[in-house]
């Protein structure tokens, strides 16, 4: 696969790519080529070549898979901006009521001014009377009309918290891989690129880790999809142990996962990989189901450091390079420190 970085080649390569395999290049199908063509997904891409190698169509099917597995998911979008919609609705609405409040509350200052103005010359019991009683009407309707505006303001206060909670719940579960739990894939590329930004500017230390579920395939094709699930969810779990705020822990597509580190030094990060690699190892995998032990889980780790300048593409591709090294070299065990030949072996 390309690893270009120029986006007017990217763009040329994605639309070959569709117009070799007869799709169509609709903005889903051109989005998951485009991501293809710049290698920033190296999970995304060897997926595309295990389909490649075992006579897989890649037909808009078997691709609406793997972009429910690799790409990130933005069908909270539409629900963040209807929330948004209703909140310049309430606020609108308010406005309009402390409009109409201040020409309420001009219109009985005048009733006041021409009151006051009246009562100065000489006027009979029976004005002074009618007077009076215009006063207490204009008081009477500014009071109830107070009344309606405080109420109404409380209703809207009330409105708009809750509205702002409902946009706040839909974001975090646009960022959220709903099976595991974890950051998903966009919050891991907005929390990558945050992490990249502030290393460069604080000098501080960034460091990425990979991780592969070996033989997930196995788990999958011998016990079934929800034995998978749960396989996930294992992982995931372990995960969460080990990796606490402001580290975070991310599904980053399939069964791969990551952990982002931010202020991190590498050392650190092989550690803290190394752990959550014994912790998954050291647990007994049970079939729901039947109770069957399933044995043991293992991951792989490769385990990278930023370095200023580069993109995250470069970043993760290192890092993926290291993953690689440790599959090849047997599995369940942690690499970093990327050697030209492991970059060869990765692009």
């Amino acid at each position: 696969m390309s690893d270009t970085t120029d986006p007017k080649a990217l763009a040329e390569k994605a639309m070959a790519e569709l117009a070799q395999r007869a799709l169509d290049p609709t903005p889903d199908n051109y989005e998951l080529w485009y991501t293809v063509a710049s290698g920033a997904n190296p999970g995304l891409n060897r997926e595309i070549e295990k389909l490649a190698e075992t006579g897989t169509p890649l037909d808009d099917t078997s691709l609406k898979t793997v972009r429910s597995k690799y790409m990130s998911p933005a069908k909270s979008d539409s629900a963040i901006l209807e929330m948004g919609g209703k909140l310049e609705d309430e606020l609108s609405g308010v406005m309009q009521m402390l409009e109409s409040a201040t020409k309420d509350t001009g219109a009985y200052g005048a009733s006041l001014s021409d009151v006051s103005a009246a009562l100065d010359g000489e006027r009979s019991p029976a004005e002074v009377r009618v007077l009076m009683e215009t006063l207490v009407t204009a008081t009477k309707t500014m009071e109830s009309r107070s009344k309606q505006l405080e109420a109404r303001l409380q209703e809207s206060k009330a409105e708009v918290t809750q509205l702002r909670t409902n946009m706040e719940e839909i974001r975090t579960e646009s960022l959220t891989d709903q099976l595991t739990g974890l950051a998903n894939r966009r919050n891991f590329d907005e929390t990558v690129a945050a992490c990249m930004a502030n290393a460069t500017a604080d000098g501080s230390a960034f460091t990425l880790v990979l991780g592969d579920i070996d033989h997930f395939k196995k788990f999958n094709d011998t016990y079934g999809h929800q034995t998978g699930d749960q396989v996930l969810k294992l992982v995931a779990q372990c995960m969460r142990h080990h990796v606490k705020d402001p580290l975070k822990p991310a599904r980053y597509g399939g069964e791969e996962f990551a952990l982002i580190l931010p202020h991190t030094e590498i050392t650190d990060g092989v550690k803290l990989a190394d752990e959550v690699r014994r912790t998954i190892e050291s647990k007994e995998l049970v079939k729901k189901s039947t109770g069957e032990n399933l044995g043991a889980v293992t991951m792989s780790f490769g385990v990278a450091l930023f370095e200023p300048g580069e993109s995250a593409g470069d970043l993760i591709k290192r890092a993926d390079a290291c993953l690689y090294s440790a599959k090849h070299a047997g599995r369940n065990q942690v690499k970093w420190e990327v050697s030209r030949d492991l970059e060869a072996i990765a692009s």
